[in-house]
């Protein structure tokens, strides 16, 4: 059967030519470490964002916690004028949910009477890229939380 012709023209529309032999083998030989690096950082890379993003629920938490602990000394001296942390009670609790849910994570937790912020970090295991060196990889979040009170808006406002 010919290969179909365009317009006259005594060519094939799809000249397909046969490749020299070994050539296939030299272009994987050279790709092959390309694509293992890829398919590393998409595998890695995907555990690094997994991984941030559970700590970043663990910093969130801890500072919502922490929030929560009002100083009623301050807000009934104030006949509920005035809301302020109290900052050691913030701390602790904040401390205590962290080690309650991230046993292994590093964390630092400053407060003041009008906000607390929660720094978590762990370094976590590779897989793939430890091929090219890269053993662990540190990941980190951050979160801050001001305690407040009552209505401010209506709905849809």
């Amino acid at each position: 059967m010919r290969a179909p012709l365009w317009l006259g023209s005594t060519k094939p529309l799809l000249a397909i030519e046969p490749l020299e032999s070994g050539q296939v083998v030299v272009w994987v030989a050279v790709m092959l470490p390309f694509f293992l690096s890829m398919l590393g950082l998409a595998a890695d890379g995907g555990l690094v964002l997994a991984n941030r993003r559970e700590l970043q629920n663990v910093a969130d938490s801890a500072a919502r916690n922490g929030a929560a602990q009002v100083d009623q000394n301050v807000y009934r001296q104030s006949s509920g004028q005035t809301l302020a942390l109290d900052t050691s009670k913030a701390r602790q609790v904040a401390a205590a949910f962290i080690t309650g849910a991230e046993p292994q994570a590093a964390a630092t937790i400053s407060a003041d009477p009008q906000r607390i912020v929660v720094q978590i970090g762990r370094d976590m295991p590779t897989s793939f890229l430890r091929l090219a060196g890269i053993t662990t990889v540190h990941v980190g979040a951050t979160s801050v939380a001001q305690p407040r009170f009552g209505i401010t808006r209506g709905n849809g406002g």
